[in-house]
């Protein structure tokens, strides 16, 4: 009798679980905020501006944009954070395509952040010095108006990441990042950081609770599941509002061919 009731606590305990996955699998899908076909192209990354506004990667972003905005509404919310659960899933690709998105509304003084202390490439794709950026910033040894760098679009400043810490982590916790943000809000109606992802290091953990919101890009038909929900608990266990989650490389869309045609 004894060891029926064992057996029986043992599978509902394990029935607890996979339903409690299969419940927090549902509410991330439920959260998806757009798909990003894959897109290939060899044209330089350093241009500011959207993909080809005829191409379906072009009009995803915009489309991302609308479901974007609709998320905040409330204009409090200003400094989003926009991560991934591991390293190559289109992260920082998003925040830019996002940020150019943003700074072609008028009304949106955007701000791009590099907080990426460990393998930034901001300053790669848009062929901008790397230095002085967060990093001096934070350390003390530039004000904040000299680490932002003006773009050819009048909407759309950027912070570099600066040079690389030895301690990321340590000065992503310090009180002067919050200390940043809430001075950065008052200069830009919307701040997009890219964060290092969330599994192998803590910094997007650090990063979560100091934001507004958080935009998790997975990729599609590559990152595990595991590492889905592992990503999802990490930020709801800091507390962080995710607002979405980014469906990135989506090859089941029309194809470009068809969708020009179309038009």
């Amino acid at each position: 009798m004894v060891l029926g009731i064992q057996k029986l606590n043992f599978w509902t305990t394990i029935l607890s679980k996979i339903l409690s996955k299969i419940k927090s699998f549902i509410h991330i899908l439920l959260n998806r905020m757009m798909q990003i076909p894959m897109h290939k192209t060899t044209e330089p990354a350093a241009a500011l501006t959207l993909p080809e506004d005829r191409s379906p990667t072009g009009e995803a972003y915009r489309a991302l944009r609308t479901n974007f905005l609709r998320a905040v509404q409330d204009k409090s919310m200003k400094a989003i954070l926009i991560t991934s659960a591991n390293h190559y899933e289109g992260k920082t690709t998003t925040a830019i395509n996002l940020a150019l998105a943003m700074s072609d509304l008028p009304q949106f003084r955007t701000l791009l952040v590099d907080s990426d202390l460990r393998y930034p490439t901001i300053h790669n794709r848009l062929t901008l010095n790397q230095s002085p950026g967060l990093t001096e910033v934070l350390e003390g040894s530039i004000g904040l108006n000299s680490g932002i760098i003006h773009t050819e679009k009048e909407n759309l400043k950027v912070i570099t990441s600066g040079d690389l810490s030895s301690y990321p982590v340590e000065l992503l916790e310090t009180g002067k990042l919050r200390e940043l943000i809430r001075e950065l809000k008052s200069q830009f109606d919307l701040i997009l950081v890219d964060s290092p992802p969330i599994i192998p290091y803590s910094d997007a953990s650090v990063l979560s609770s100091q934001v507004d919101g958080v935009l998790l890009v997975v990729q599609s038909g590559t990152t595990p599941r595991d590492d889905i929900y592992q990503a999802h608990a990490t930020l709801q266990d800091n507390q962080a509002k995710i607002l979405g989650v980014v469906l990135n490389k989506q090859k089941h869309f029309v194809p470009e061919r068809i969708y020009r045609r179309r038009l």
